[in-house]
């Protein structure tokens, strides 16, 4: 249906199909990984049209059959108990049908068509060693000394340097990115320090813009902030207050950015930069911008910004598929439900068949940081020790709690063993990432995709890093015993060999089962 104007309205683009026996369909938004797939069972609604919700998206779903539904814009999907109805007010909605009739042969399909990787991935550090942000111990409160006390801390209990990533509080302002003084003495001093004990530094960064920032009047002036539909600058309510945005479309607000960063990364030796916010929702598609973009245009555009550094970190993108960069997942709560660790498995894999495999699942222990305020007493050890079981084998892992510095010796000596695992495989996991940048790959891959037409279609609760390594963790309080679907082909675990069944296996609180293909 062509996309014609009458008098003020669109008519709508429209496609509706009706799920094959046996379909699943996967796609659309990472934060609700945890819903799918979904099947002829299930009642669901995916919009995209602007991208109301943090995390990953895209125009973009798959399914086991082969079959791929792209727009070049944001739409909305309604699947209802084995129909399918697509809706668009901005480009063609089409559906596709891959040779290879299965959940791989229709994203890469789609990566062939749509989202052709980049040839780039993030530095192999993020991927060997653990990051480390400062968000949790210290949220708004980031000090000079703090940080390196901080670093220390990881060191001197046993856990290895790696990215430490500076979170939101270093700044005057938002928008003035430069050191607070009344914090930072001498942040050049403190960089270089960091990076004599071992670390990479990474500084937390945001598009928006406060009215106390130095150079607010000048983006103000000479129109590089995004303007309302009235023509004034819009200020927008975030998590932090309400600022204005930086206009993305605009090439001298991207000069005044990336003028930012070189002096951070130029003079004081900065590493790289967590790329917050830039989620749509922030955005109008009525906004009067420089390139005419609409809500998720921005979103993109902030995302593509984040190219510039090896070391990076996204938590919010819209169509990006294939994309260079790391992805982190929206922040998770402290909690076993879908809110937390019962999401972080499924988003991840949704990230995978989105085209954004660089993921970062989270803090471990989650990143919603009202959840660490009070006595240390109620945080959850048990909680804790299986998220970070979950992350182990996933292609990055992150902490930001100092959890080594908590009373409890079991979870420091499990958080330990973890980060010693994860980086064993550093070298595995840096080739997954190679495949990635060169194929599009999924690094973290769904039963189905590995093994069509196995039964897998609906397993979310275990996962495969690359074709060679099948990890099942615990993501349910108080168990210690959980079910492992094995594929065909020879599987290692300790001495025992598995093929083609499912064993219930025991998984104390300190035991991460995963298998190894030997064939």
């Amino acid at each position: 249906m062509e996309n014609r104007y009458f008098g003020g309205f669109y008519s709508m683009h429209k496609l509706q199909l009706t799920m094959l026996p046996g379909e699943y369909w996967y796609g659309g938004h990472t934060n609700y990984g945890y819903l799918m797939p979904v099947n002829a069972k299930k009642v669901m609604l995916v919009d995209t049209t602007v991208v109301r919700s943090y995390g990953q998206a895209n125009t973009l779903f798959v399914s086991n059959k082969g079959r791929v539904i792209w727009s070049e814009a944001g739409f909305k999907t309604r699947f209802v108990f084995g129909r399918i109805t697509c809706t668009g007010r901005k480009a063609k909605i089409g559906l596709y049908q891959a040779d290879d009739h299965t959940l791989r042969g229709a994203y890469h399909y789609a990566v062939d068509h749509f989202m052709p990787p980049d040839g780039t991935y993030p530095d192999e550090l993020m991927f060997r060693i653990p990051q480390y942000c400062t968000w949790i111990q210290f949220e708004h409160n980031q000090t000079q000394q703090g940080i390196v006390d901080y670093a220390k801390s990881i060191l001197h209990c046993g856990m290895p340097a790696g990215e430490l990533i500076i979170d939101d509080g270093w700044q005057r302002a938002f928008g003035d990115w430069r050191f607070d003084p009344a914090k930072f003495a001498d942040a050049k001093k403190m960089t270089d320090e960091l990076h004599t004990l071992g670390f990479k530094v990474i500084l937390w960064i945001a598009p928006f813009v406060s009215d106390q920032a130095a150079d607010f009047q000048k983006l103000k002036g000479e129109n590089l902030l995004v303007l309302d539909k009235n023509g004034r600058p819009a200020k927008r309510k975030w998590w932090n207050g309400a600022d204005y945005l930086l206009d993305f479309s605009n090439p001298a607000a991207q000069d005044w950015f990336f003028a930012c960063t070189r002096y951070l990364t130029d003079k004081l030796g900065i590493d790289g930069f967590k790329q917050d916010a830039g989620d749509a929702m922030y955005y109008r598609d009525d906004d009067r911008t420089y390139g005419s973009v609409d809500a998720n245009g921005q979103s993109k555009l902030w995302a593509l910004s984040a190219r510039h550094y090896r070391f990076n970190e996204l938590r919010a993108c819209f169509q990006c598929g294939g994309m260079g960069v790391a992805q982190r997942l929206a922040d998770k709560s402290h909690r076993w439900n879908f809110l937390g660790l019962g999401a972080l498995l499924p988003n991840v894999l949704i990230q995978g068949l989105s085209g954004y495999p660089y993921s970062c699942p989270d803090m471990i222990g989650g990143g919603q940081i009202a959840d660490f305020r009070g006595p240390a007493e109620k945080l959850d050890h048990e909680l804790f020790a299986r998220y970070c079981e979950a992350s182990a084998l996933m292609p990055m892992m992150q902490y930001s709690l100092n959890i080594w510095d908590l009373g409890n010796p079991e979870t420091r000596r499990i958080c330990r063993e973890m980060s010693a695992l994860h980086a064993k495989y550093g070298d595995y996991i840096i080739a997954c990432a190679k495949e990635a940048s060169q194929t599009g790959a999924p690094m973290v891959r769904a039963m189905e995709y590995a093994y069509p037409h196995c039964g897998y279609g609906g397993i979310t609760d275990q996962y495969l890093l690359g074709d060679r390594i099948l990890v099942a963790p615990v993501l349910k309080k108080g168990h210690r015993r959980r079910k492992v679907c094995i594929p065909t082909g020879k599987w290692r675990l300790g001495d025992k060999i598995y093929s083609n069944e499912t064993v219930t296996l025991p998984c104390p609180v300190d035991t991460l089962l995963y298998f190894e293909r030997i064939d």
